[in-house]
Order: structure tokens, then C-alpha cells, then sequence
């Protein structure tokens, strides 16, 4: 019973144990895996500085056949005398070896050679508009080609890398392909391309760069709103006033200010008064524009809110009682115009006069403080909507507690 257990422990030791896979060892600088796909098994790439003190090992044996790879036939073939379990003197190629192990199992193992050349001419730019650019790194790169051995035989080439950067930094960085497609800058730039950096420690890379005058623009703008808690308020109370400051990124010459249906502007940083309630706000968009090379931006709208005319009034003040807390009789009022509110004893007599509705009662009949008791008002206020009118009457209470 225990020999079973134990056999059955082995089996899935066995079975759940990943697999290796042996491939032909070097003396190589660099190596990195084919490019097969396809569920093929990856055989080493081996890079040399010099091909001529390049050496391959074979997995371990007891006996060895060395193979070299034919573009004519497109197949690995025999090298004959070569059969020991290490391969000197080989040339740019592919190598295969079939190793006879003490089981007598026969194992084939694979590998490609090069000496790499990184050669770059030039950075171009083939294609510039107001939102894109495409970046191309012009190569002599020496061509490094192996074969899909196990499959269908096609030809593959080694990526040499490319490491693309620049200054001020942008998103070119994120690409390592030979061409890059960007979105356009918008001040002037320096892209460069390192080709090969992967074989930097014994070879050395080749790099090229290309200056960029920037185009295009990109419309951004920062507001204040005057008289406001919050200065970046987008509603607020008639007439609001809003400072507008132009941050547009890029050589902008030109900008044109929507404020929806309240009007327009043409200067970099104008100041604009909202003057009446709209049901749907005022979309307020900049168009930042280079006129030299035709290019635009436009920013979302950003809606700004005029409140309609109100006005509230309390019922009660104690302006000798609570100092500092409701001391005046005052309306809360948004987006008024034209205001009046008198103020009256009981007996008819007025004792408070206002055309300004952001100045109150304080309780006092010149020097001297009011009785407490039932006073009453009249107001009368207009807002800057046409037909825009409010009558308010009522009795307000002077408290002394």
C-alpha cells in the first residue's frame, strides 16, 4: 500500500511539475527568444560582437549531430565531423543539434547567430498637422532574419528596439516601434531615437533627433467671479461680473469668446458682465486660434447661470438684544435692478428709507432706538428682465429681549 501511494505521489508530482525545456547554452553578449507564435516553442537568438570566438553548447548527452541551417533548401543540414557537445567557428545562422541522451532518447535543439549593426540615419517628420504628427526613425540597420523552422518557413527579422524620448517630455515616449504617431505639441520640441539600446552594454547604439517648431494650440482659460463666496462660481446674481484669464498652450494670435447669446470678445482676457436671467445659461466656449498655420482649438462649453430676481423678507429683527446676529432688518435678494423699501410705525409714520437693497434697518429712528413693536414695510424692486417686477407689503417685529 505504501509503494502505491508512493507511485501515485510520483505521477502527480510529475504531471503538475512545470516542464523544462533545454536549449543550446553560448557565450554571447545578449540573447532574447524567436518570434514564432502560433504555439511554437521559442529557440534562442544569440548576439556577438565578434561571430568569430562564438561558441555553442549543447543540452547534456552521450552523443551529438550538429546541423546548420540552408536558406537554399530551407532546412537544417547535416554538418558533417561536427559531433561533439560544443560547436566552434559558426557563422551568422541558425543552428539545430541532436542530442542522444544515456535513455537513448534523441532530443533536437535550436538557435540563431547574429552580430547585430545598429545604424540610423536620420529622424523625420513625413506628416504634420494641427493634431498629429508621425515621428519616423530612418534606418540602415544591418537585417537579422531567422525562420520559422517548425512551421511554415516564412521569413522573421530581430526588432532592434527603439527607444524614443523627448524635450520637453510627451507621450512619444510610451513607443518603441520605428514610427510613432502623436498627438501634436503644442511648444517647440526636440524628439530623438535611441536604435539598439538593448545591445547598449557591448555595443553601441545609434541615435538621431530632429527639432519640431510647434503649430498647434490648445484653448484653456481660468475665470473669477466678482462678488462671490466662491470666485469660480458659474452662478451668481445680476449683473455678474467674470474675469476671464486665456491659458491657451501653443503660439496662439487670435481668440474669439462666446458668452451663449449674451455676446462676444476678441481679446486674450476679457471681463464680461451677465446681465439677465436665461432659462438655459450662457455656454460660454473659447476658440484659440494660430493664424500662421491655420490651426484651432475650442473649449467645452462651460455654462454660466444668472439667478432670476428674488427677494425675501424676515418677519422679526433684534437689533438691540443679540449684537452681531439679526441687528438689522434686511432682505435676501438676488439679481435686483431697482429697489425701494420705506418702513413705517404704526401710526403712518415713516422712519426707514432704502433704494439700495443691500442696506437694512438697524432699529433706530435717527440717534434714538425704536420702540419695540409691529412696524410695516413696503418694498417695490425691479430686475434686469424686462416685465420683471415685485410688490411686497407686510408687518415686520422689533424684538428687545
Amino acid at each position: 500500500m505504501q509503494i502505491v501511494r508512493f507511485l501515485l505521489i510520483l505521477i502527480l508530482a510529475t504531471l503538475i511539475l512545470p516542464q523544462t525545456h533545454a536549449q543550446i547554452s553560448s557565450n554571447a553578449f545578449y540573447s532574447e527568444p524567436t518570434q514564432y507564435g502560433g504555439g511554437e516553442v521559442e529557440d534562442p537568438i544569440f548576439f556577438y560582437q565578434d561571430i568569430n570566438g562564438a561558441t555553442l553548447t549543447a543540452p547534456p548527452g552521450i552523443n551529438y549531430q550538429w546541423y546548420q541551417y540552408s536558406t537554399n533548401s530551407g532546412a537544417f543540414e547535416i554538418m558533417p565531423g561536427s559531433t561533439g557537445s560544443m560547436l566552434n567557428s559558426i557563422g551568422e545562422n541558425g543552428y539545430r543539434v541532436e542530442v542522444e541522451e544515456a535513455s537513448g532518447n534523441r532530443t533536437n535543439h535550436y538557435c540563431w547567430n547574429f552580430v547585430p549593426d545598429a545604424q540610423v540615419d536620420s529622424v523625420g517628420i513625413p506628416f504634420a498637422s494641427c493634431d498629429n504628427l508621425r515621428l519616423t526613425a530612418y534606418t540602415q540597420n544591418k537585417t537579422l532574419t531567422y525562420y520559422k523552422h517548425k512551421g511554415d518557413n516564412s521569413s522573421l527579422t530581430v526588432d532592434y528596439g527603439y527607444e524614443w524620448s523627448s524635450s520637453p517630455s510627451g507621450p512619444v515616449s510610451e513607443n518603441s516601434d520605428y514610427t510613432a504617431f502623436i498627438d501634436a505639441p503644442t511648444e517647440d520640441t526636440e524628439y530623438s531615437v535611441v536604435v539598439g539600446g538593448k545591445f547598449a552594454s557591448d555595443l553601441p547604439p545609434a541615435e538621431a533627433s530632429k527639432s519640431y517648431s510647434a503649430i498647434a494650440v490648445e484653448a484653456k482659460y481660468t475665470f473669477e467671479t466678482e462678488g462671490t463666496a466662491d470666485n469660480e462660481a458659474t452662478d451668481g446674481s445680476a449683473p455678474m461680473v467674470v474675469r476671464f484669464t486665456d491659458e491657451s498652450l501653443g503660439k496662439v494670435t487670435d481668440w474669439e469668446w462666446t458668452f451663449g447669446d449674451a455676446g462676444k470678445d476678441f481679446v486674450a482676457n476679457p471681463i464680461f458682465t451677465f446681465q439677465k436671467f436665461a432659462e438655459n445659461g450662457y455656454p460660454v466656449v473659447l476658440i484659440a486660434r494660430n493664424l500662421d498655420a491655420g490651426c484651432e482649438s475650442e473649449t467645452e462649453p462651460e455654462v454660466f447661470t444668472v439667478s432670476e430676481m428674488v427677494v425675501k423678507v424676515p418677519n422679526a429683527f433684534t437689533p438691540f438684544s443679540t449684537p452681531g446676529d439679526n441687528d438689522e432688518f434686511r432682505v435676501l435678494f438676488r439679481s435686483v435692478n431697482k429697489f425701494t423699501m420705506v418702513i413705517y410705525n404704526r401710526w403712518g409714520r415713516k422712519v426707514f428709507h432704502t433704494s439700495n437693497p443691500e442696506v437694512g434697518w438697524n432699529g433706530r429712528i435717527g440717534n434714538r432706538k425704536a420702540e419695540p413693536g409691529v412696524y410695516f414695510y413696503k418694498i417695490e424692486a425691479e430686475g434686469f428682465n424686462p416685465a420683471e417686477k415685485a410688490e411686497l407689503e407686510g408687518l415686520v417685529h422689533l424684538i428687545v429681549n
